[in-house]
Protein backbone atom coordinates (compact mmCIF):
# COMPACT_ATOMS: atom_id res chain seq x y z
CA UNK A 1 0.00 0.00 0.00
CA UNK A 2 1.36 3.43 -0.98
CA UNK A 3 1.29 5.79 1.50
CA UNK A 4 0.81 9.38 0.81
CA UNK A 5 1.71 12.47 2.40
CA UNK A 6 -0.77 14.61 3.48
CA UNK A 7 1.55 17.18 4.96
CA UNK A 8 5.11 19.48 3.79
CA UNK A 9 7.16 22.23 5.59
CA UNK A 10 8.44 24.81 3.74
CA UNK A 11 11.15 27.21 4.86
CA UNK A 12 9.34 30.26 4.77
CA UNK A 13 13.32 32.55 3.48
CA UNK A 14 14.44 30.49 0.71
CA UNK A 15 10.69 28.87 0.06
CA UNK A 16 12.45 25.39 -0.25
CA UNK A 17 10.26 22.58 1.09
CA UNK A 18 12.00 20.81 4.07
CA UNK A 19 10.04 17.76 4.37
CA UNK A 20 6.61 16.01 4.05
CA UNK A 21 5.03 13.59 6.65
CA UNK A 22 2.02 11.42 6.51
CA UNK A 23 0.07 13.44 9.37
CA UNK A 24 0.33 16.21 12.07
CA UNK A 25 -0.86 16.86 15.30
CA UNK A 26 -1.64 20.21 16.67
CA UNK A 27 -2.73 22.41 14.09
CA UNK A 28 -5.57 23.73 15.75
CA UNK A 29 -3.32 25.10 18.70
CA UNK A 30 -4.59 22.54 21.15
CA UNK A 31 -0.90 21.34 22.11
CA UNK A 32 0.75 24.04 24.61
CA UNK A 33 4.45 23.95 25.45
CA UNK A 34 5.81 26.02 28.30
CA UNK A 35 8.80 27.64 28.28
CA UNK A 36 10.14 29.98 31.12
CA UNK A 37 7.10 31.76 31.85
CA UNK A 38 5.82 31.91 28.13
CA UNK A 39 3.39 29.58 26.44
CA UNK A 40 3.97 28.08 22.76
CA UNK A 41 2.39 25.85 20.21
CA UNK A 42 3.70 22.47 19.80
CA UNK A 43 2.99 20.86 16.22
CA UNK A 44 4.31 17.39 16.01
CA UNK A 45 4.49 15.94 12.37
CA UNK A 46 4.11 12.30 12.31
CA UNK A 47 6.10 10.21 10.09
CA UNK A 48 8.55 12.89 8.63
CA UNK A 49 10.72 12.31 6.12
CA UNK A 50 13.80 14.92 4.79
CA UNK A 51 13.48 16.19 1.41
CA UNK A 52 16.44 14.81 -0.56
CA UNK A 53 17.05 18.07 -2.07
CA UNK A 54 16.90 19.91 1.13
CA UNK A 55 19.51 17.37 2.75
CA UNK A 56 21.95 17.72 -0.12
CA UNK A 57 21.85 21.50 -0.41
CA UNK A 58 22.40 21.53 3.66
CA UNK A 59 24.91 18.91 2.75
CA UNK A 60 26.98 21.96 0.73
CA UNK A 61 25.77 24.77 3.05
CA UNK A 62 24.70 25.60 6.59
CA UNK A 63 20.86 26.66 6.68
CA UNK A 64 19.11 28.12 9.24
CA UNK A 65 14.71 28.07 9.30
CA UNK A 66 13.54 30.65 11.45
CA UNK A 67 9.81 30.92 10.00
CA UNK A 68 7.83 27.96 8.55
CA UNK A 69 4.72 27.72 6.27
CA UNK A 70 3.18 23.95 7.65
CA UNK A 71 1.28 23.38 4.35
CA UNK A 72 -1.61 21.15 3.21
CA UNK A 73 -0.88 18.73 0.79
CA UNK A 74 -3.52 17.11 -2.04
CA UNK A 75 -4.04 13.16 -2.98
CA UNK A 76 -1.00 14.03 -5.44
CA UNK A 77 0.90 15.48 -2.93
CA UNK A 78 0.68 19.43 -4.00
CA UNK A 79 -0.06 21.91 -1.88
CA UNK A 80 -3.50 23.29 -1.19
CA UNK A 81 -2.81 25.83 1.56
CA UNK A 82 -0.47 26.48 4.51
CA UNK A 83 -0.61 27.91 8.28
CA UNK A 84 2.28 30.62 9.43
CA UNK A 85 4.36 29.45 11.73
CA UNK A 86 6.84 31.46 13.69
CA UNK A 87 9.39 29.29 15.59
CA UNK A 88 11.02 29.55 19.20
CA UNK A 89 14.27 28.95 18.08
CA UNK A 90 15.94 28.43 14.60
CA UNK A 91 15.98 24.66 13.01
CA UNK A 92 19.84 24.77 12.32
CA UNK A 93 21.56 22.53 9.77
CA UNK A 94 25.19 21.82 8.20
CA UNK A 95 26.89 19.25 6.96
CA UNK A 96 27.72 17.47 9.60
CA UNK A 97 23.82 17.20 10.53
CA UNK A 98 22.41 13.62 10.80
CA UNK A 99 18.84 13.19 8.67
CA UNK A 100 17.46 10.24 9.83
CA UNK A 101 15.52 8.58 6.97
CA UNK A 102 12.52 8.80 8.73
CA UNK A 103 11.47 10.16 12.18
CA UNK A 104 8.20 9.00 13.98
CA UNK A 105 7.72 12.65 15.51
CA UNK A 106 9.05 15.63 14.14
CA UNK A 107 8.28 18.43 17.04
CA UNK A 108 7.93 22.37 16.51
CA UNK A 109 7.31 24.76 19.14
CA UNK A 110 6.55 28.17 18.19
CA UNK A 111 3.74 30.20 17.47
CA UNK A 112 0.59 29.67 14.40
CA UNK A 113 -0.03 33.09 13.22
CA UNK A 114 -3.69 31.35 12.99
CA UNK A 115 -4.90 27.90 14.16
CA UNK A 116 -6.99 25.92 12.28
CA UNK A 117 -10.50 24.61 13.69
CA UNK A 118 -11.17 21.31 13.62
CA UNK A 119 -14.58 22.01 11.44
CA UNK A 120 -11.17 23.26 9.03
CA UNK A 121 -9.32 20.49 9.29
CA UNK A 122 -12.20 18.12 8.16
CA UNK A 123 -12.99 20.71 5.20
CA UNK A 124 -9.34 20.16 3.86
CA UNK A 125 -9.69 16.19 3.98
CA UNK A 126 -12.74 16.71 1.90
CA UNK A 127 -10.62 19.07 -0.64
CA UNK A 128 -7.72 16.81 -0.59
CA UNK A 129 -9.50 15.60 -3.83
CA UNK A 130 -10.57 18.30 -6.24
CA UNK A 131 -14.28 19.05 -5.84
CA UNK A 132 -16.36 17.97 -8.66
CA UNK A 133 -19.83 20.38 -8.14
CA UNK A 134 -20.75 23.16 -6.15
CA UNK A 135 -23.28 22.87 -2.85
CA UNK A 136 -21.03 20.77 -1.28
CA UNK A 137 -20.97 22.68 1.78
CA UNK A 138 -24.79 22.33 1.94
CA UNK A 139 -25.76 20.00 4.97
CA UNK A 140 -23.03 21.39 7.20
CA UNK A 141 -22.95 22.77 10.28
CA UNK A 142 -22.73 26.29 10.87
CA UNK A 143 -19.29 25.82 12.27
CA UNK A 144 -18.36 23.73 9.47
CA UNK A 145 -19.06 26.21 7.18
CA UNK A 146 -17.38 28.55 8.80
CA UNK A 147 -14.80 26.20 8.06
CA UNK A 148 -15.43 25.66 4.71
CA UNK A 149 -14.97 29.83 4.03
CA UNK A 150 -11.52 29.37 5.81
CA UNK A 151 -10.39 26.44 4.01
CA UNK A 152 -11.61 28.78 0.68
CA UNK A 153 -9.80 31.61 1.75
CA UNK A 154 -6.17 29.76 2.08
CA UNK A 155 -6.67 27.39 -0.57
CA UNK A 156 -4.16 27.67 -3.63
CA UNK A 157 -5.22 24.76 -6.40
CA UNK A 158 -5.71 26.05 -9.28
CA UNK A 159 -8.15 29.11 -8.05
CA UNK A 160 -4.92 31.90 -8.49
CA UNK A 161 -7.60 34.15 -9.99
CA UNK A 162 -4.70 35.08 -12.47
CA UNK A 163 -7.58 36.70 -15.09
CA UNK A 164 -9.50 39.23 -13.51
CA UNK A 165 -12.86 39.46 -14.99
CA UNK A 166 -15.12 42.27 -15.26
CA UNK A 167 -18.51 42.79 -16.34
CA UNK A 168 -19.58 39.40 -15.43
CA UNK A 169 -23.57 38.21 -14.36
CA UNK A 170 -23.03 35.32 -11.96
CA UNK A 171 -25.98 33.98 -10.81
CA UNK A 172 -26.71 32.40 -6.97
CA UNK A 173 -29.34 29.85 -5.87
CA UNK A 174 -30.64 31.23 -2.52
CA UNK A 175 -32.60 27.99 -2.00
CA UNK A 176 -29.47 26.76 0.50
CA UNK A 177 -29.04 30.31 2.07
CA UNK A 178 -29.54 30.06 6.13
CA UNK A 179 -27.34 32.95 7.27
CA UNK A 180 -24.20 34.71 6.59
CA UNK A 181 -21.96 31.73 6.23
CA UNK A 182 -23.61 30.23 3.49
CA UNK A 183 -24.36 33.48 1.57
CA UNK A 184 -20.49 33.60 1.29
CA UNK A 185 -20.14 29.91 0.49
CA UNK A 186 -22.69 30.25 -2.22
CA UNK A 187 -21.20 33.59 -3.51
CA UNK A 188 -17.34 32.54 -4.23
CA UNK A 189 -19.55 28.65 -5.93
CA UNK A 190 -21.11 31.49 -8.46
CA UNK A 191 -18.06 33.48 -8.92
CA UNK A 192 -14.86 30.89 -8.67
CA UNK A 193 -16.87 27.56 -9.21
CA UNK A 194 -16.52 24.79 -6.67
CA UNK A 195 -14.85 25.63 -3.05
CA UNK A 196 -14.40 29.16 -4.51
CA UNK A 197 -13.92 32.02 -2.22
CA UNK A 198 -14.98 35.51 -2.28
CA UNK A 199 -15.41 37.06 0.92
CA UNK A 200 -16.35 36.07 4.42
CA UNK A 201 -17.55 39.30 5.84
CA UNK A 202 -18.69 42.69 4.60
CA UNK A 203 -15.30 43.63 5.29
CA UNK A 204 -13.55 40.88 3.20
CA UNK A 205 -16.31 41.15 0.43
CA UNK A 206 -15.17 44.90 0.23
CA UNK A 207 -11.47 43.60 -0.31
CA UNK A 208 -12.71 41.12 -2.60
CA UNK A 209 -14.26 43.92 -5.04
CA UNK A 210 -11.00 46.01 -5.02
CA UNK A 211 -9.93 43.30 -7.35
CA UNK A 212 -7.20 39.83 -7.00
CA UNK A 213 -10.17 37.78 -6.20
CA UNK A 214 -12.30 36.77 -10.05
CA UNK A 215 -14.34 39.53 -10.26
CA UNK A 216 -14.21 43.02 -10.50
CA UNK A 217 -16.91 45.71 -10.61
CA UNK A 218 -18.50 46.34 -12.74
CA UNK A 219 -20.85 42.96 -12.28
CA UNK A 220 -24.26 41.69 -11.93
CA UNK A 221 -25.13 39.27 -9.14
CA UNK A 222 -28.84 37.46 -10.01
CA UNK A 223 -29.81 36.15 -6.57
CA UNK A 224 -32.78 33.31 -7.54
CA UNK A 225 -35.21 31.84 -5.52
CA UNK A 226 -34.73 34.38 -3.08
CA UNK A 227 -37.31 34.93 0.88
CA UNK A 228 -38.06 38.79 -0.36
CA UNK A 229 -39.86 39.05 2.82
CA UNK A 230 -36.67 37.79 4.91
CA UNK A 231 -33.99 40.01 2.92
CA UNK A 232 -36.44 42.96 3.17
CA UNK A 233 -36.18 42.29 6.84
CA UNK A 234 -33.11 41.33 7.82
CA UNK A 235 -30.73 44.45 8.31
CA UNK A 236 -27.38 41.94 7.34
CA UNK A 237 -28.82 42.02 3.42
CA UNK A 238 -29.64 45.97 3.59
CA UNK A 239 -25.77 46.60 4.53
CA UNK A 240 -24.89 43.45 1.87
CA UNK A 241 -26.77 45.65 -0.81
CA UNK A 242 -25.30 48.74 0.46
CA UNK A 243 -21.66 47.29 0.52
CA UNK A 244 -22.09 45.55 -3.17
CA UNK A 245 -23.69 49.25 -4.75
CA UNK A 246 -20.63 51.11 -3.08
CA UNK A 247 -18.38 48.57 -4.71
CA UNK A 248 -20.47 49.19 -8.10
CA UNK A 249 -22.44 45.67 -8.13
CA UNK A 250 -25.68 45.21 -8.49
CA UNK A 251 -27.97 42.60 -6.56
CA UNK A 252 -30.83 41.92 -8.20
CA UNK A 253 -33.28 39.31 -6.69
CA UNK A 254 -35.37 36.63 -8.50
Amino acid sequence: MIMINRYSLVDDKSGMTIGKSLDLVGLTGNFIETVGDEDFHKVTLVHFQYNDEFVAYCKEKKMSVNNIEITILDHEEKPMGSYYFFLREPLSYNRFTEFNEVLTQFELVGDLYQVATEESILIWNMRRKPLAKTNEWVGLSLEQRIGWLEVARLYRGTQLHSQERQNGIYHMDATNIEDSASFYCALGEAVNGPGGYYGFNLDSLSDCLCGGFGAIAPFVIILQNVDHERCSNEGYFQQLKEVLADGNVTLVFS
